[in-house]
């Protein structure tokens, strides 16, 4: 066989291969479904994801894919581990303080606080919280969603709906 109609085959199923894979990649659609988790919150996650609900805390458990793992609890205010996770992003500095739907902040910040999870999302009500000192000025309900992937939180907090 002529070795140029070789490489014109070789070539071809190369661009016929990139093509295949551009298309896959721009037609992906990500499996997640929307719950109602508890009385107070609902948000969207990942469909192969399965959650128990223990109180005010929802645990998200993907036997697939550990990325998927995370979190949700809903705390008190003067509750220890947020003190700790507050005390801890003042001292560090390795965290940010968002704006969600102009009546909460979002705080995120990367902390490995023992239990499993870096990264750590708060969602807490503007009129009850002093974002200079990060110190509450009245007792209030604090969303906080854990996960090991900071996008993963912060789009998962984002994208929820509390009742504060």
């Amino acid at each position: 066989m002529n070795k140029k109609i070789i490489e014109y085959l070789i070539i071809a199923t190369a661009i016929i291969l990139l093509i295949y894979g551009g298309f896959a990649i721009a037609g992906y659609k990500y499996m997640e479904k929307e719950s109602n988790v508890t009385d107070s919150i609902t948000l969207y996650h990942p469909s192969s994801s399965g959650y128990a609900v223990k109180g005010d805390n929802a645990e998200f458990k993907n036997e697939l894919y550990k990325f998927y793992d995370m979190d949700v609890s809903k705390l008190n205010s003067s509750d220890e581990k947020l003190t700790n996770l507050l005390y801890h992003f003042a001292n560090l500095n390795q965290g940010t303080i968002d704006y969600l739907n102009e009546t909460c902040y979002l705080i995120t910040m990367e902390f490995e606080d023992g239990s499993g999870f870096k990264y750590h999302s708060m969602i807490i009500p503007y009129d009850s919280f002093n974002k200079t000192d990060l110190s509450f000025t009245k007792d209030t309900d604090v969303y906080l969603f854990e996960a090991n992937n900071r996008e993963f939180v912060v789009d998962t907090a984002f994208n929820s709906r509390v009742v504060t």
